[in-house]
């Protein structure tokens, strides 16, 4: 298989002299799964912000099915989707309206029959003129989800999605997840 992302001697340091990052070379290919384990502060969170250009590195490249992260900015960033660990959600906007305006932020025509299906897979399509606010923090975990996958990424990041909630609604996020994998 083609590989989708490729990292070579990536480094990030501080202006204070902390390697937040040493000498990082991963190769991901397309359709693979793979997680990214280590205790807090290991850099996990560190290197995907790189990744999605949130976070600037110090030395190496990243590319995104073969354009730099840094030179090709646009056409890399639109690869990618991402789930982050916080919420950041709209309160007042509606669940559809919240999907309607990412995908809008990528360059993505409208396609409410698109948004509706990846709402359908992650059990939220009744839910998508319901305001942010009203809905539990299960719900807002999966409409974050939804959010990352509006614009139809070919890269999903999924940042301790699961974290903060009991072990049921654990268990339902990874078979949200799965059905998300399928879906492609």
């Amino acid at each position: 298989m083609q590989d989708i992302l490729t990292i070579n001697d990536l480094s990030k340091s501080y202006s204070n002299g902390f390697e937040a990052l040493k000498t990082i070379n991963l190769r991901v290919a397309e359709a693979e799964i793979l997680a990214l384990l280590g205790p807090n502060g290991a850099g996990k969170t560190t290197l995907i912000s790189t990744i999605c250009g949130i976070s600037k590195f110090t030395t190496g490249q990243i590319t995104m099915a073969g354009h730099d992260i840094v030179r090709n900015y646009r056409a890399a960033r639109k690869m990618i989707g991402m789930v982050p660990q916080e919420l950041a959600l709209e309160p007042f906007e509606t669940v559809m309206n919240t999907l309607r305006f990412s995908r809008g932020l990528f360059g993505k025509a409208p396609n409410d029959a698109y948004l509706e299906e990846i709402l359908d897979h992650l059990s939220l399509l009744d839910k998508r003129k319901t305001q942010i606010l009203e809905l539990s923090g299960g719900m807002k975990r999966r409409v974050s989800i939804a959010k990352a996958l509006s614009h139809e990424p070919r890269l999903l990041f999924l940042d301790e999605p699961t974290a903060g909630v009991d072990v049921e609604l654990r268990k339902d996020m990874w078979l949200v997840v799965e059905a998300c994998v399928v879906m492609e």
